[in-house]
């Protein structure tokens, strides 16, 4: 386990609002500042793309990088807003996106 933090160590919270945290934590060692952000990354419930249908791509990037970096976007969606878990796509638990792009060969 890691150790305790030192006895000096203190926090202030300069900001909070219902989706921001500003805080300031002092005489704490890097490493448990970083895996307390990581923690609380963690516990922040997000959204993103998970498949992607390629109807037509005449592009020079194949279709799976193009889907990989699509599901690297968030979404801005509330995920308590639909019902996770396996099973059927329904109206409940899937957004739909269509993404419909043309090069007309001016950049």
């Amino acid at each position: 386990p890691p150790p305790p933090p030192p006895p000096d160590f203190s926090y202030k919270i300069l900001t909070s609002t219902t989706d921001t945290l500003v805080c300031l934590l002092s005489n704490l060692d890097v490493s448990l500042a970083n895996a307390l952000r990581r923690i609380l990354l963690a516990s922040v419930p997000t959204m993103a793309i998970e498949t992607v249908y390629v109807d037509q791509n005449t592009s020079i990037t194949h279709d799976e990088v193009l889907s990989h970096r699509l599901g690297l976007l968030p979404v801005l969606a509330d995920p308590k807003e639909f019902e996770m878990g396996g099973g059927e796509d329904t109206d409940y638990n899937t957004l739909v996106f269509r993404l419909d792009v043309k090069c007309d060969g001016k950049t």
